[in-house]
């Protein structure tokens, strides 16, 4: 059964936020909605209290109209003896659940074991929710001295080495993903899409990823990518390239600038994806414990909340 979205939002808590709504411009609108749960960058081994912050996640998922999916979009939990009191969380949520793999979940482990403990079957992956393709991405590569490396065992701290890069078999796959979708595409990662410094280029190995989504685009004119949703950055961030919006989901747990900041609330984002071509956002309201270095006033997007915020903003076809 589909609620309106007058209801949906209605079933906010005190706690949450008014969302904020992206339009998109979509050609071949989907048929359905899709409604998401979303958790980025929890960090349980790391986070004192990422137990206690999954648990308020799964609470208020739980006391909603049950999501297309549950999803976590990386940095979710060391992979090791004690993260068995966070994936017994994770797996007692309801309904699908969805991972992509972080740069720390390789902290203490490698991917195949990462992928193990999430319940993935593949490091990367597509799945259709209601009008929708979701296609997650593996930016877990780091490059030096001319060599593609996969991250294990935290290795991509290597000094010069270049990180969040994907493998050009994933690249072949994407491309044939968004030029063979049916539905229009979400892009899913954990490392940054579309968030370069201001005024500067974007990142080789983002740009990377949207000279393939331009070419599927030019080659599947009637759909392509309207959106990219990642994490990574602990940052609440909206940045748009190519026509596409950016989101860039906060860390549930804490901002990051020499140092931990924590926040006073558990963040996370209830997301729908609506069958009029709308992303609509509901986040939740937070602050900081104790405030960051002013030197981190600069940072874009910085925030201790989901933010409170409408935009409507066409993405170019």
């Amino acid at each position: 059964m589909l609620i309106s979205r007058r209801s949906f939002i209605g079933r906010l808590g005190a706690a949450v936020i008014a969302p904020y709504a992206i339009r998109l411009s979509v050609r071949g609108a989907p048929r359905s909605p899709a409604r998401i749960a979303a958790i980025a960058d929890l960090h349980h081994g790391l986070a004192p209290d990422a137990l206690t912050r999954l648990h308020a996640f799964a609470t208020e998922v739980a006391r909603r109209h049950p999501p297309d999916a549950v999803l976590q979009i990386g940095d979710f939990t060391y992979s090791d003896a004690g993260a068995a009191e966070c994936l017994d969380v994770w797996r007692a949520m309801p309904g699908p659940k969805l991972s992509v793999l972080g740069n720390h979940d390789m902290d203490k482990c490698d991917k195949d074991t990462a992928m193990r403990a999430c319940g993935m079957s593949a490091r990367y992956w597509s799945r259709v929710l209601g009008g929708y393709r979701f296609v997650a991405l593996d930016l877990n590569y780091f490059k030096k001295d001319g060599a593609l490396v996969s991250y294990a065992m935290g290795n991509y701290f290597a000094d010069g080495a270049s990180c969040n890069w994907a493998d050009p078999e994933q690249l072949v796959w994407l491309e044939h993903e968004i030029t063979s979708a049916a539905e229009p595409v979400v892009v899913l990662s954990h490392q940054p899409l579309g968030m370069g410094d201001a005024g500067q280029p974007l990142p080789p190995e983002q740009r990377e990823v949207f000279d393939v989504i331009a070419r599927a685009s030019a080659a599947h004119p009637s759909g392509g990518v309207v959106a990219c949703i990642s994490g990574h950055l602990h940052v609440d961030r909206l940045e748009h390239v190519d026509g596409i919006p950016c989101l860039c989901l906060n860390s549930a747990s804490y901002f990051w600038y020499e140092g931990m900041h924590a926040y006073s609330q558990p963040l996370f984002a209830f997301l729908e994806f609506t069958e009029t071509g709308e992303l609509v956002v509901e986040g939740r309201a937070g602050a900081f414990v104790a405030p960051p270095p002013a030197a981190s006033d600069a940072v874009a997007g910085r925030s201790a909340s989901i933010a409170d915020r409408r935009f409507s903003l066409a993405a170019a076809r």
